[in-house]
């Protein structure tokens, strides 16, 4: 089945892979997805040209639907069949991400968010992995160490409802630019105040979504940011592809 998706998320998972995510005419979101190892930046190019990116229209042949509930929207692609279409004009974007904008995080999941250890989901429920809010204030953007000493930025944030989440952003273009940043002379704590008054002072849109369950935690979903969308554009037209150092 081929399907022409605008991108609407670029996610950056461990050891160099991405997960994608879309949606069709229709407002139908999919996930393209490949068997393990999965999907790596590198198929994210072709002839050494991004052609997968937030915002591009790609078509995807796809060709199994591997629905695990909450994770309904993924479906297995034929990596040598992706054609880039056509990039969505700046003027046209706000109103593909307000065709999937949900009231609050908790109606993107219709189901318990838990925060015992973190904000998490039970896997094997829900009708949906992903989806689109406003958040209704900014708190702070934070650029921390984990327990594993690798270098993350998490969000702080407070939405309509006015429920305060503290999530992973594992945006992929963000990652970039919030590391573009960064040098020997910068700290920390500064790169996360500049990334913090990028949202501030403009209209923000967050894609939040679901990741899978681990060995430690197979049976938890964990929330995070999947996608930071401003207006105006906070990247000024540039892709991750621009911001790799």
């Amino acid at each position: 089945m081929k399907k022409q998706l605008v991108i609407t998320d670029l996610t950056r998972m461990r050891s160099g892979r991405v997960c994608i995510a879309g949606y069709d005419a229709l407002g139908n979101c999919f996930r393209p997805m490949l068997p393990h190892p999965g999907i790596t930046e590198r198929l994210l190019y072709q002839n050494n040209e991004p052609i997968i990116f937030p915002f591009a229209v790609v078509e995807f042949d796809l060709q199994q639907h591997k629905s695990q509930p909450p994770h309904t929207e993924d479906w297995v692609y034929a990596p040598a069949r992706v054609k880039f279409v056509r990039r969505v004009e700046e003027a046209n974007r706000s109103q593909i991400l307000k065709s999937s904008l949900f009231n609050n995080v908790g109606a993107i999941f219709e189901q318990t968010i838990h925060t015992d250890f973190g904000c998490y989901v039970s896997e094997g429920q829900g009708r949906r992995s992903i989806g689109t809010i406003q958040p209704k204030t900014i708190h702070k953007v934070f650029y921390e160490q984990g327990e594993d000493e690798a270098w993350n930025y998490r969000l702080g944030f407070y939405d309509s409802s006015d429920a305060y989440y503290r999530l992973k952003i594992v945006d992929l273009t963000w990652n970039y630019y919030g590391n573009s940043l960064r040098d020997e002379n910068t700290e920390p704590a500064h790169v996360a105040e500049k990334l913090t008054a990028v949202l501030k002072n403009k209209t923000a849109y967050l894609r939040i979504g679901l990741a899978r369950g681990w060995m430690k935690f197979p049976d938890r979903c964990y929330l995070q940011v999947t996608g930071i969308h401003t207006f105006p554009d906070y990247l000024q037209g540039r892709i991750f592809a621009d911001l790799k150092i």
